[in-house]
This record gives C-alpha cells, structure tokens and sequence, in this order.
C-alpha cells in the first residue's frame, strides 16, 4: 500500500507549525486563544497528532503562526 501523500503533507506542515510555537514566548492558554484553538486542540498539536487535524486546518494554524504556506502541484515528468 502506498504511503499517504496528503497525510505526509499535514505532518510536514504540523513539524514547521510546532517548531515556529516553540519560538513563541506564551502562556498556552494565550498561545490557543492566539491561535484560535482551545487548549485542548492547542495539546494535540503541540504532541504532534497530525491525524486529528486536516490539511485545511493546518494550513490556517501555519499562517496565524506568521509561517509563510505555499503548494507546488507538478506533472510527473514523461519518460519518453
């Protein structure tokens, strides 16, 4: 069975998320309201629980979290 493409994506996005909050100098419950999460969200995403959030979601944490989000969509390249 192949690897999960878009579950690779939010663990990629969650791991850049937790590293920017490590920066951040503030109470959690500052940090969730902040962030716009409650603070038991704010736990699941700082514990790295990528399955508990959507890409969506992920992506809209990494931009309140001043990360800059981009997405590449490519073609495979032909073997011809």
């Amino acid at each position: 069975m192949a690897a999960d493409p878009v579950l690779a994506l939010r663990k990629q996005t969650l791991a850049a998320i937790r590293a920017r909050l490590k920066h951040f100098d503030m109470k959690k419950g500052e940090m969730a309201e902040y962030l716009g999460l409650s603070r038991s969200r704010l736990h699941q995403l700082q514990n790295g629980t990528a399955q508990a959030f959507s890409l969506e979601a992920l992506v809209r944490i990494a931009i309140q979290s001043d990360l800059t989000v981009r997405l590449t969509v490519s073609r495979p390249y032909s073997q011809d």
